[in-house]
């Protein structure tokens, strides 16, 4: 959980004119334009949070801008925070999504360390049990994790709204006990996967082929969007891990009047080969990957990474309504949620209303811009009430 509203009320005043931002930075060059915003945020977890965001944004001419479903020709990003929990992170990224004609280029470099990342045990029925959490070991359902990585992508349109994708992902990952009796630690003891406390290099290739119809890419009104990404890992080519990870989804946007959508995803993810622990969080997608079922980009209804498996099956529901919106300069949308979601054992993904968790709440998103989304969502599930922090759409 965490509670954003100091951050959300940096965002509003920092997405202004430039002479509102902190710091005033300017552009890199003609016709970029600087944008920056503190974050300062408490949850139960990471306990308080402060960082900065900078990015410089290549914006459109008069005669694209707010006709096409890039928010932007082009943005370089810098990103920052550190917790009283030692938690820590920094990423770089480069996104150009209409520099030029018919290429989409996507570059990230981040570090972090996730001092207290949630941890409930690997399948569908890990539980979450409150009286296992005690003072001696208040951190009972926890993990340290770190992570170095570097992600890369290429998009060709083929035809029309039709793009062809390849990239990679190497990464270098830890998942480590902490110093108190843990879920880990027993998993750990009990064997379940040798690469928990071991540092792992994961190093993967991807292919796919996307079918964009959306009208926006930040917060879609109309259209649909399909995708079918498959990947790789091969430890004898790089790395220490072998895998293939195969990912399906589509989602559509349906609107009734002006103000109100009607939004839904299905996805599905398969893994073959021996994906170790670190391996299994991700969850394939062309724009950014989720990480685990559980969270903001996944389940709204589960705390974070909540259900791990190779094995994934994800669905999502949504009604959006517009309570007021200025046209690409802000917009406030109240939303309504029903998440459903499981995952499986390696190779026994299948369709499936058995064993599913559903989770059903509503959130605020605050749009600011053409590509700014900040805000939160409020659910229920098997774990009680959630809370989510929301930088983006779910879908």
């Amino acid at each position: 959980m965490r509670f954003a509203g100091l951050t959300l009320a940096g965002a509003l005043v920092a997405t202004g004119p430039a002479a509102a931002q902190i710091p005033d930075l300017p552009g890199i060059a003609e016709g970029w334009e600087s944008l920056s915003y503190p974050k300062l945020f408490w949850g139960p977890t990471d306990g308080l949070t402060v960082g900065w965001y900078v990015a410089q944004i290549r914006d459109f001419g008069y005669d694209d801008w707010g006709r096409r479903p890039e928010p932007y020709a082009g943005s370089i990003a810098v990103d920052g925070q550190l917790s009283t929990s030692g938690s820590r992170q920094l990423g770089l990224e480069l996104r150009l999504p209409a520099m030029l004609d018919g290429w989409r280029f996507q570059v990230a470099l981040q570090a972090e360390r996730r001092a207290r990342e949630n941890y409930f045990g690997i399948g569908n029925d890990a539980v979450n049990e409150p009286d296992s959490v005690t003072d001696d070991r208040p951190h009972f359902f926890r993990a340290d994790h770190r992570r170095l990585f570097v992600r890369g992508q290429v998009e060709r349109r083929i035809v029309g709204p039709l793009r062809i994708l390849g990239g990679f992902h190497i990464e270098g990952w830890r998942v480590d006990t902490l110093s108190t009796a843990s879920m880990l630690a027993r998993d750990l003891a009990a064997g379940v996967d040798p690469a928990i406390t071991e540092n792992t290099l994961d190093a993967a290739w991807r292919v796919g082929v996307v079918l964009d119809l959306r009208d926006d890419e930040v917060a879609p009104h109309r259209g649909a969007l399909f995708q079918a990404i498959h990947g790789a890992a091969d430890a004898d080519v790089l790395g220490d891990v072998s895998y293939t990870r195969t990912t399906l989804s589509a989602a559509g946007y349906v609107p009734i009047g002006r103000r109100v959508t009607v939004a839904a995803r299905v996805l599905g993810q398969r893994m073959g080969g021996s994906p170790p622990l670190g391996s299994v969080y991700l969850i394939e997608g062309s724009d950014r990957p989720a990480a685990g079922l559980g969270g903001a980009g996944s389940h709204r209804g589960l705390l974070d990474r909540r259900l791990l498996g190779p094995d994934k099956l994800l669905t999502n529901l949504d009604l959006r309504i517009d309570l007021f919106g200025i046209q690409n300069a802000a917009r406030f949308t109240w939303f309504g949620f029903v998440d459903t979601g499981r995952v499986f054992g390696q190779g026994d993904l299948e369709l499936t209303t058995d064993d599913m968790k559903v989770g059903a709440g509503m959130g605020l998103i605050v749009q600011i811009g053409r590509a700014g989304i900040l805000g939160g969502s409020w659910g229920t599930g098997p774990d009680g009430l959630v809370s989510q922090f929301h930088s983006q759409w779910t879908f």
